[in-house]
């Protein structure tokens, strides 16, 4: 009784401080930045004009991990491993913003952090849960099929961070979804971890919100490192109690499949837009704007909060359904959730885009019809 509600206690004061540190530190970060002139580049992938610092990734690195320390309980054996994993994403999302890296540097930094937390942390994935007809995995394969994994669930977070909250709320719907599991089930590192991560986004977003900065690589690149490590976390972990006789809230037995459910928005995202690039003749990595945001803010002229609602709404719609039918096992409902996030990706592209008004056309038609009436009358 008393350990859980130390634990309660730890979560809600950890979020609350993180909450409260990255709220109070952006604006100190946006005064910096633009007195230094560190603003967001401009590229095919932006949606927004002007100058606006993009180094709020570290008001929420920096909360996190203050508010971890404080308050995380050091359970887990490779904690050390992971805290330095994260530590060296951020360094490089940090040289990034400040000073733009070539790609091919990015993706050494990326190998380096996962195969810290894979190698040395030995955190990583042991089988495919009859996937493909395929179980427990040689070492080998473990160590590199979960190091790839890593690399590609960091930069399809990176990707969808296009338009003002949509990565800052994806992160809360995972960080949520990965924290509520992990805090019923007594992995309280991990929910502390959770806390931290909401918190700290929460007062992000009230900046994003207006535009006033973007979190960069920075944050993508760290917080898209830690929801990969909850995610193998979860899958492993969840394996291991799946069919327990003691049944408990949000018992899970196909953890690979909601997994991917939680993760689908930028895994599906990004999946798609490598292959129709490739099918082009790009490169996977060539910056356009033929991501499902995009296409929701420029051909459905929705705003950037009303789009990120709607793919907040999608990703929230995959849990529920996923882990209502998790009884047809991975190996089913992984190829389901792909097909029906197919056929949603099909149907949004063949809306015609919609025509934006001119207003100046439309005052301009307003008045016309105002002097025929006067000189009707």
């Amino acid at each position: 009784m008393l350990e859980q509600v130390s634990l309660n206690f730890k979560i809600i004061a950890s979020l609350l401080l993180s909450f409260g540190f990255t709220y109070f530190i952006i604006p100190s970060v946006i005064n910096i930045a633009t007195e230094k002139n560190l603003y967001a580049a401009q590229d095919e992938r932006r949606s927004h004009k002007g100058e606006i610092p993009n180094l709020g990734g570290m008001a929420i690195f920096i909360s996190f991990i203050i508010s971890y320390c404080i308050f995380g309980d050091f359970k887990i054996a490779s904690i050390k491993y992971l805290l330095a994993a994260l530590s060296f994403i951020f360094m490089i999302g940090a040289k990034d913003d400040i000073i733009p890296l070539p790609a091919h540097k990015k993706f050494i930094g990326q190998f380096i952090a996962a195969g810290i937390i894979v190698i040395l942390g030995n955190i990583r994935i042991t089988s495919f849960y009859g996937v493909l007809g395929i179980t427990t995995i040689p070492y080998i394969v473990s160590i590199v099929f979960t190091i790839v994994t890593i690399v590609f669930i960091i930069n399809a977070f990176n990707l969808i961070d296009g338009i003002n909250i949509l990565a800052s709320s994806i992160g809360l719907v995972v960080s949520s979804a990965f924290g509520l599991w992990f805090y019923i089930h007594g992995y309280t590192d991990y929910a502390i971890m959770n806390a931290c991560l909401f918190g700290a986004l929460v007062a992000f977003m009230r900046y994003n919100y207006a535009s006033k900065i973007f979190m960069g690589d920075t944050g993508s690149l760290f917080i898209g490192l830690l929801l990969a490590i909850q995610a193998i976390a979860f899958i492993e972990e969840s394996a291991d109690i799946a069919f327990s006789s003691v049944k408990q809230p949000f018992h899970v037995i196909s953890g690979p499949a909601l997994a991917i459910a939680i993760l689908i928005i930028p895994i599906f995202d990004t999946l798609r837009v490598f292959t129709v690039r490739i099918l082009n003749g790009k490169s996977p990595f060539s910056p356009d704007k033929t991501h499902h945001h995009h296409i929701l803010v420029n051909n459905l002229n929705l705003t950037h909060i009303k789009a990120s609602l709607v793919l907040v709404s999608v990703n929230i719609l995959f849990i529920f359904f996923t882990y209502q039918l998790q009884d047809l096992r991975s190996a089913i409902l992984i190829p389901l959730i792909f097909l029906v996030a197919a056929i949603l990706s099909f149907i949004l592209y063949r809306i015609k885009p919609i025509k934006k008004e001119n207003p100046f056309v439309q005052n301009k038609q307003s008045d016309s019809k105002k002097t025929m009436g006067i000189k009707k009358l």
